[in-house]
């Protein structure tokens, strides 16, 4: 399924496949764009109504109709697309990130890789990317903490590539990371 983004390439991302170092495209979508809208749709569709992906369009959806400053909302795609971006495969995209930026620290909202190479599948054809997905987000922030809510099943994966859970708020699993420290 070819769905049209208008996505604005951002760097390469470094993922290994079939255990190779392999470079993706890092791509940041427009909430302004009809299309990269429909396109974020058409992957919770794919995905389910119970995955990030459909969470991450639902407020994507709802900054592009009340026209909300996306400054506030950002929305990046790990792609194995290497050019054409305004015309970006939605089967290539590998996984989706909502960051909040915030005077303090960065939230990431909602982080969801494909389930068939998420960092609980061994048979995964690509590894790394959710850390991938976090590595380039600390380059596009870098004088600000990340902090994310995580869910039990993702709490060591995100311990394994450096969030520190915070003591206070360990019931809710918050966590944060600082690559400056």
């Amino acid at each position: 399924m070819n769905v049209s983004f208008k996505a604005n390439y951002i760097c390469n991302s470094q993922v290994s496949k079939n255990n190779k170092p392999c470079s993706l495209s890092f791509v940041q979508i427009d909430t302004k764009n009809t299309s990269d809208i429909i396109a974020l749709k058409e992957l919770g569709y794919m995905y389910g109504k119970n995955t990030y992906f459909s969470d991450i369009f639902d407020n994507a959806n709802l900054d592009y109709l009340y026209g909300f400053n996306s400054k506030y909302k950002q929305y990046y795609a790990l792609t194995t697309q290497t050019k054409d971006f305004n015309k970006l495969d939605s089967e290539q995209i590998l996984g989706l990130v909502q960051v909040e930026p915030d005077e303090h620290y960065n939230e990431i909202k909602y982080l969801q890789v494909l389930p068939t190479q998420n960092y609980s599948n061994p048979e995964r054809e690509y590894k790394n990317i959710g850390s991938s997905i976090i590595d380039t987000v600390t380059k596009i922030y870098p004088n600000k903490k990340l902090m994310l809510y995580s869910t039990d099943a993702a709490l060591n994966f995100y311990k394994k590539i450096g969030f520190v859970q915070d003591e206070s708020e360990k019931r809710y699993n918050k966590m944060y990371l600082d690559k400056n420290m």
